[in-house]
């Protein structure tokens, strides 16, 4: 069943859920526009022309359908019953905290246009073990896999110049991370918490690297350089200098 609700009968948009659309409606309503809801298995919400998924809630799988080009902000916030999700070629946007505390999410698949992957993004997903992120994507946010205490792999595609501030804090499992040699910054913390993490290739473009970047990674043994830069990356980073190991890559 395909339903349009505009403003004036918004109190019906209330009964898709227990939690998070109100922020959604009130945005929504300000501007005057109109809803879509999509009611089949699962109750889901939808911008007019069907390319913004605003909301799904209480659901254990879910497709977002081809056409939709923005999951929004928090548009599976808290929904803790899912375990999987298939995401459509059209998408292009996953936005801050869209998969936030999806406790039960065990993996994810991205499509090969996605450029954007917001703030917080899949903070708290808890069971996913490995990410593949494709090269089309150019933005991670900050805290985008905060708490992805599964996680042991995850490659991070060329075209990615910044590492953001706490993007996999407390990634507990974390043992195996690819970095592009496009990076030129790795923020503050960025790697907190990853007590698993032994080994990491750091890249010669790499300018800035923030304080605190390998905090409690108690099992981190080499920070592996490319040959020549010893001095350069002594400076980056000093608390780290009898971890740094030159290697002649090419």
């Amino acid at each position: 069943m395909k339903k349009k609700i505009r403003k004036n009968n918004s109190s019906e948009v209330f009964n898709l859920s227990d939690a998070h659309i109100h922020d959604v409606l009130t945005q929504r309503i300000k501007t005057g526009e109109s809803f879509v809801i999509y009611k089949e298995v699962d109750d889901a919400l939808y911008s007019d022309n069907g390319q913004r998924l605003w909301r799904v809630v209480g659901v254990n799988r879910f497709n977002v359908p081809n056409g939709v080009v923005v999951i929004c902000d928090r548009a599976f916030y808290k929904c803790s019953s899912l375990k999987r999700v298939g995401l459509p070629e059209s998408l292009k946007v996953i936005g801050n905290e869209a998969f936030w505390q999806c406790k039960k999410l065990q993996s994810i698949k991205f499509p090969h246009n996605l450029e954007i992957i917001g703030d917080y993004a899949f903070n708290y997903c808890w069971l996913i073990k490995s990410i593949n992120i494709p090269f089309s994507v150019q933005e991670i946010g900050h805290n985008a896999f905060s708490f992805c205490m599964a996680l042991t792999s995850i490659n991070i595609p060329e075209g990615v110049t910044v590492i953001r501030e706490f993007t996999f804090f407390w990634c507990i499992s974390l043992t195996d991370i690819s970095i592009p040699k496009s990076l030129r910054k790795i923020e503050r913390f960025a790697f907190d918490g990853c007590k698993a993490l032994k080994s990491i290739y750091i890249p010669n473009n790499v300018r800035t690297i923030g304080k605190s970047v390998f905090n409690m990674c108690e099992s981190l043994e080499r920070i592996e350089i490319p040959k020549g830069t010893l001095e350069k990356f002594t400076k980056l980073l000093p608390e780290y200098q009898d971890k740094l190991i030159e290697l002649d890559i090419t």
